[in-house]
């Protein structure tokens, strides 16, 4: 572990993630004041997660291509930064659903391929370190969400698109100073093509619910934040709930690492899952109580944190090096492009229809078919072996 760059990759996770604090929590405010509809809201961010149904995997087959996927990130940073600088000055639905897609399409390019040179960089450290980098990452997205929060309880929402600008090009910077590992030639070629490891009953009922989930935590993506407000609490109050749900993944995560990496992946999956059932009707009737948000917020750490870990590991087992960034690419564009572009229109009819009520509500049965498949699945039968 001598050799790792630990602190520079923790930090680039940490930029990263406080640039999506910044957008998922201020989005629909910001789109809000424009004049957008809740359902115009959706569109919009459904039409820009629809790249990522696209962009993950064809830049994780570079990825696997490449001597050096660092520089697919790199490129990414780049390119985000040149579209980025267009959203100040633009106000209309289509012009702005142009700006989000140009975005999308790179930004999404860059965990995928990020959390591939992660685990390049770990190997088979990556089961115990994996989480506590990533953890101590997103220690990023709670200072943005605290500090955020209390930003605009003093300024005009109108500063959101200069913040979300000014800190992607920070992180395009930190992306240069982060080494990346070449192919070596011990990193053998696989002995199964990756269409067949991905048909797999244990990887396709993995995805099945790694959709499900991501859809179901659409409503809180997209209007949690404005949910919140309509119901009496400040706009501080909305950023600190985020960064609480976040300090719970980092506890979770860098404290207790070594604690998840005794459990199989998908135990840890089916775990959140069952903690989504839960969290989503808490915030559709108890939005109005601040004790019950606050035991809400806390359980992303599993929701999400516990979740992620686990199919982050499962993805290092099941898929060898020279796929993992398609691997994690396919995860990538099913459980976050996907699940947006579905999730997130269909939560603007729902919210614009019955409010987060019903959003929310919904959300929690789509949880319940995920759970329900992984389920099914870790009990049918046992393990296929990876494909290693």
């Amino acid at each position: 572990m001598s050799n790792v760059p630990v602190r520079r990759l923790a930090l680039f996770y940490a930029l990263y993630f406080g640039v999506i604090a910044i957008m998922i929590a201020w989005q629909a405010p910001y789109f809000t004041s424009l004049g957008l509809s809740p359902a115009e809201i959706g569109w919009v961010l459904g039409m820009a997660g629809a790249l990522k149904v696209i962009s993950p995997m064809l830049w994780g087959w570079i990825g696997d291509h490449m001597q050096q996927r660092i520089w697919i990130v790199r490129l990414g940073a780049i390119l985000c930064v040149a579209s980025i600088l267009w959203l100040p000055s633009v106000t209309t639905f289509w012009a702005l659903a142009l700006v989000l897609c140009v975005f999308s399409f790179f930004w999404d390019a860059i965990l995928s391929q990020f959390d591939a040179v992660t685990f390049e960089h770990l190997g088979d450290n990556g089961r115990v370190w994996y989480p506590r980098i990533r953890g101590l990452g997103s220690a990023g997205f709670v200072i943005a969400a605290v500090v955020s929060g209390y930003w605009f309880e003093f300024n005009p929402i109108t500063h959101w698109p200069y913040v979300m600008a000014a800190l992607v090009v920070v992180l395009a910077v930190i992306s240069v100073s982060v080494p990346g590992r070449a192919v070596h030639a011990e990193d053998a070629a696989p002995t199964q093509g990756f269409g067949r490891v991905v048909l797999a009953p244990a990887v396709l009922s993995f995805l099945i619910a790694a959709f499900l989930i991501k859809t179901s935590t659409a409503p809180l993506n997209v209007f949690f934040t404005l949910f919140a407000m309509e119901n009496g609490h400040s706009q501080w109050v909305a950023g600190s709930l985020w960064a609480l749900g976040v300090v719970i993944e980092v506890v979770i995560l860098v404290f207790n690492s070594q604690r998840l990496a005794r459990f199989a992946p998908q135990r840890l999956m089916l775990v959140a899952l069952a903690v989504a059932m839960l969290r989503w009707p808490l915030i559709a009737w108890g939005i109005e109580s601040l004790p019950l948000m606050i035991f809400a917020s806390m359980l992303h750490g599993i929701t999400f944190g516990v979740f992620h870990a686990g199919a982050m590991e499962f993805l290092r087992q099941q898929f060898p090096r020279r796929q993992l960034g398609r691997g994690i690419a396919l995860y990538s564009t099913l459980g976050f492009g996907l699940a947006n572009m579905v999730g997130a229109p269909i939560s603007g009819y729902l919210y614009e229809s019955g409010g987060g009520e019903l959003a929310f509500m919904v959300a929690a049965m789509v949880a319940t078919v995920g759970f329900i498949v992984l389920y099914w699945q870790l009990n049918r039968a046992p393990q296929e072996s990876p494909a290693h």
